[in-house]
């Protein structure tokens, strides 16, 4: 039986269309997608900087055996890293580039170019930022207790970072009055440790202080601080008990002295006016030569100072002679 004309166009149709989908179906281009990220490392030559990811199809199917262009460029924009690189068959690469403690600090821009066929290329940029090798400080309290008199010591720690490894000088700043620090040793290469021994002297003044200790190398500089809270010593307590109790007794000394030093006072004046008293009574020749004996005595048994006998026997000698 023979085909009629419209049935015959209607295949032919039919065959077109599926001839031009099955054209489409396998020399369409598939698309491919590409995740990465850096994982820098410390090591003895610098910063080793691991570039890893993975190359996966937009239903999260892995893609192996992709080729990887890598190209790194530092802040300068001169490359120090280009390589080829191919996906396994979990669809990951990997590949490492080196920073030299001397390397420029800066971004570091990293360009992926992903090939495969029967794949449209896959491109992704990504950016590492690189600091200069530096270091920091680290203490192991915030806040030291010391009575007056009393001495303690904490442990403080300069680390490298990025590989810095030139020597560190430590001191202090703000020292409050009465505190002194002293640091053993004075000066380490990163990583170390130094131990800071915080003296408070009897005269420091009870108080809370910030105490700064500080770090430097060169050009760069790193601070760290605690708090000092200094209260009242056993030894400065008995200091001042002990300078109660000497001015009291050098009180009660000085007062002893004047008291004695007034009966004594006293005493010779009494003397005296007996003697002035036997003189007036007598006026002659015996009785005052009488007279000057007793004021000889005086003198000798100290009852009697020696501006005054020198007073009196001029007197009396003057009085002797008139009355021969």
């Amino acid at each position: 039986m023979a085909l009629r004309p419209p049935i015959i166009h209607g295949m032919l149709i039919l065959l077109i269309i599926v001839s031009m989908a099955f054209s489409t179906s396998v020399f369409a281009q598939r698309s491919m997608q590409i995740q990465a990220s850096f994982n820098p490392t410390q090591t003895d030559q610098g910063i080793l900087v691991a570039i890893s990811g993975r190359v996966f199809e937009q239903n999260n199917l892995s893609v192996a055996n992709a080729v990887i262009s890598m190209q790194v460029n530092n802040p300068q924009g001169t490359s120090i890293l280009v390589s080829i690189k191919y996906t396994d068959p979990l669809g990951i690469f990997q590949d490492t580039f080196l920073l030299v403690p001397k390397s420029p600090a800066g971004n570091y821009t990293t360009f992926l170019v992903v090939d495969k066929p029967g794949y449209d290329t896959a491109h992704l940029t990504l950016t590492f930022t690189y600091s200069s090798p530096d270091f920091s400080i680290e203490l192991p309290i915030s806040t030291l207790s010391l009575q007056q008199g009393q001495t303690s010591s904490l442990t403080m720690t300069i680390l490298s970072l990025r590989g810095f490894n030139e020597r560190v000088n430590l001191t202090a700043i703000d020292i409050p009055a009465g505190v002194a620090l002293q640091f053993n040793p004075q000066s380490i290469i990163p990583s170390g440790t130094a131990s800071v021994t915080v003296v408070v002297s009897n005269t420091a003044r009870v108080d809370n202080y910030t105490v700064t200790l500080l770090a430097v190398s060169g050009s760069l500089s790193h601070q760290a601080s605690f708090q000092l809270e200094v209260s009242p010593g056993p030894v400065r307590f008995n200091f001042i008990l002990i300078t109660a109790v000497g001015t009291a007794l050098v009180a009660l000394a000085a007062l002893g002295l004047m008291v004695r030093s007034r009966g004594r006072r006293r005493r010779r004046k009494a003397v005296l006016e007996e003697l002035l008293l036997q003189a007036s009574a007598d006026t002659g020749y015996v009785a005052t030569a009488r007279v000057i004996a007793r004021l000889e005595e005086l003198r000798a048994l100290g009852k009697v100072d020696e501006t005054t006998y020198q007073r009196l026997r001029r007197d009396y000698e003057k009085r002797l002679e008139k009355s021969k």
